[in-house]
């Protein structure tokens, strides 16, 4: 019990942080923030020329990929309810400078005593 507490912890913990990084030669900021069940935004600022999102599994294979138009701001909410559970990458790459962000999935159980009465 006190696992699946431990467990439940950290998802919440992990699906609740944001990712900020900040690229030194183009101030480049890019933000993954968890919206809900199994949905990330991902905002992008400076977004330059050649510049594109993939998602790789475990395996290093590629589940999503897109490329992405130069702009000064980007945004996105990626459903990831379709991904089976396991370990997942973020790859964005930004005209040549690669950032990536691992993220997992894993369904959980919840057991509960519910008492009947009559």
């Amino acid at each position: 019990m006190k696992k699946v507490f431990l467990t439940i912890a950290v998802l919440v913990g992990v699906s609740a942080a944001n990712l900020s990084i900040a690229g030194e030669k183009a101030n480049t900021s890019i933000e993954l923030v968890s919206t809900g069940e199994l949905k990330f935004k991902l905002s992008l600022d400076n977004v330059k020329e050649r510049s594109s999102i993939v998602i790789k599994d475990f395996g290093g294979d590629t589940v999503y990929s897109s490329n992405l138009p130069k702009s000064e701001n980007f945004s996105k909410v990626f459903d990831l309810s379709n991904l089976s559970d396991g370990t997942y990458t973020f790859v964005i790459n930004n005209g040549g400078e690669i950032s990536s962000k691992p993220f997992s999935i894993s369904t959980e159980t919840k057991r509960q005593v519910v008492a009947v009465v009559k």
